[in-house]
């Protein structure tokens, strides 16, 4: 009998060792992948963007909830070992594709970012804002400033109404 039982951990530790293996390599295969479709956005045009970005959203509405956690952490994970001045213009190209959107596309990315915050339970919402303060938190003092300004820039001052057009 406890022959047995050390035959049966033994193999229980070298299939736990097995496919650790084969989860690092499933996660090595991905980075590369990850850099490739990266260094092709970087050549497309705001419309080619556009649509592979509309692409890549249908596809991550097809993943489970948890599959597209992973996807979402292994994007921050990529973002967060680029150097700080590629991140910058990355985050630029971005700011200034938004720009460019009309109202009305601005309007429906909002009701879209709306409609998956509100499908989200509690604990995943409360899992976001734990990602975004220590997100926050990590974040230099001087890129820190720079979202302040940008988001201030973007709003319209909170303490006045919005402008009316002249009569």
């Amino acid at each position: 009998m406890k022959m047995l039982i050390k035959t049966l951990v033994a193999a229980g530790i070298l299939a736990s060792f097995s496919f650790n293996t084969m989860a690092a390599d499933a996660a090595s295969a991905v980075k590369p992948v990850m850099q490739e479709h990266m260094e092709r956005m970087k050549t497309m045009t705001p419309e080619e963007r556009a649509k592979e970005r509309d692409a890549m959203h249908k596809e991550m509405q097809s993943l489970t909830p948890e599959e597209r956690a992973a996807r979402r952490r292994e994007m921050h994970e990529y973002m967060e070992k680029m150097p700080p001045e590629e991140r910058r213009a990355m985050h630029q190209k971005m700011h200034d594709d938004m720009q460019k959107m009309s109202p009305e596309e601005r309007a429906k990315r909002h009701e879209e970012m709306r409609h998956e915050w509100d499908s989200m339970t509690p604990e995943q919402r409360a899992e976001r804002r734990r990602e975004m303060r220590e997100h926050w938190k990590n974040m230099p003092p001087e890129e820190r400033r720079r979202f302040k300004r940008d988001m201030k820039c973007d709003m319209p001052p909170a303490d006045k109404p919005a402008a009316k057009p002249a009569k």
